[in-house]
């Protein structure tokens, strides 16, 4: 088991948790695979099962569970060019939304509203070690977005084309390997997005051509932080900042716009253990402030407080397993344009990870 299989596991600790509740988030670009020793690639799977609801008219009318499952898939890849320089490549399904809110109580507003948004982005990273101890690394990564919204039971359709942006990738990092200590600092820029809107073939305007959805997905900024402790115990943190209050994305519908309004900071603590030469548990704590201002109703909490828990198992000296579970209280919110109170909800997500050494 290297030195970073056990952050990497903690990784993916973080896909089987809800979107966050500052914006469309569903997974965040790991650099751990980077730091692995020779060529190097991994698997991801997680699925999260979020219930959410809410209520308007001082709570006589409710939404029921308006949140849908969804499912995140992603992998990376490095190639070890020379002792110096290696390559990394990363896909994710990287932001999304997924709600329904066809089984409302009678009265609540956008009644039989459905909408699914998914982007994905595709990263090739460049590392160069300076020394043992100093590396940078960066490069290209490319996001698309989509979307459906929509009634479908009143034949309201709207439907966002395929388009993706290139933006970029740079990054640090310190390293104690006699420690496993490394220090990290990531940013990523914010990519620029225009939707085709089609309405059932039509336009807003009813006529046979595309209106255009104009929106920029944000800039974030990571800094990740592990080491070791004691023989065997690893201490893990990060702090997360992510640009969503320059997001505003027109949905050509009843909800409006998705205005997101302010940043999203994202706090992880966490420790690894491992037990034998083959087994390690991984535990972490994640936090997101809330913002107390109207939440979107495409994303109507405000907040978070996770719990996550793994296992990450060699099964031979070049492949591990690693799973995971988590559980976020959801933190309340009141959304914009209905002040619908949306609180008392969570989600439950289960992840696998596959990393392969060669």
């Amino acid at each position: 088991m290297t030195r970073y299989t056990l952050s990497a596991a903690a990784a993916l600790l973080a896909t089987t948790s809800i979107a966050t509740a500052g914006g469309l988030d569903r997974s965040i670009l790991s650099v751990s695979p980077l730091f692995e020793e020779g060529n190097y690639v991994e698997f991801t799977f997680s699925a999260v099962i979020p219930e959410v609801s809410g209520t308007v008219g001082g709570g006589a009318v409710s939404s029921n569970d308006m949140a849908s499952d969804y499912f995140n898939f992603g992998f990376a890849y490095r190639h070890e060019i020379n002792e110096q320089f290696a390559l990394g490549l990363f896909y994710s399904n990287a932001y999304g939304a997924a709600v329904d809110y066809t089984d409302v109580d009678a009265g609540y507003p956008f009644t039989g509203f459905t909408a699914e948004l998914n982007g994905t982005a595709l990263s090739l990273l460049g590392q160069y070690s300076l020394n043992d101890r100093i590396s940078v690394y960066g490069g290209l990564r490319y996001v698309t977005m989509s979307a459906v919204t929509g009634v479908p039971a009143a034949g309201n359709v709207n439907d966002y084309d395929n388009d993706g942006d290139l933006g970029y990738v740079l990054g640090a990092a310190y390293e104690i390997p006699e420690i496993a200590l490394r220090a990290s600092l990531t940013y990523t820029s914010a990519t620029n997005h225009e939707n085709d809107i089609t309405v059932n073939g039509l336009n807003a305007l009813g006529v046979a051509a595309a209106t255009t959805g104009e929106y920029t997905m944000p800039q974030t900024v990571a800094l990740d932080f592990q080491t070791g402790v004691a023989e065997g115990t690893l201490v893990l943190a990060s702090i997360r900042w992510s640009d969503w209050s320059e997001t505003v994305i027109p949905t050509q519908s009843a909800l409006g716009v998705i205005d997101y309004d302010n940043d999203t900071w994202t706090y992880t603590l966490g420790a690894a253990r491992r037990l034998s030469e083959e087994l390690a548990v991984v535990g972490r704590v994640t936090y997101e402030a809330p913002n107390d201002l109207p939440a979107s109703n495409l994303a109507p909490t405000d907040g978070l407080f996770g719990i996550s828990l793994g296992a990450v198992y060699d099964v031979s000296e070049s492949v591990t397993l690693t799973g995971g579970v988590n559980y976020s209280f959801l933190g309340d919110a009141t959304t914009e344009t209905i002040g619908a109170d949306f609180s008392d909800n969570r989600a439950f997500g289960v992840g696998l990870q596959i990393g392969y050494s060669f």
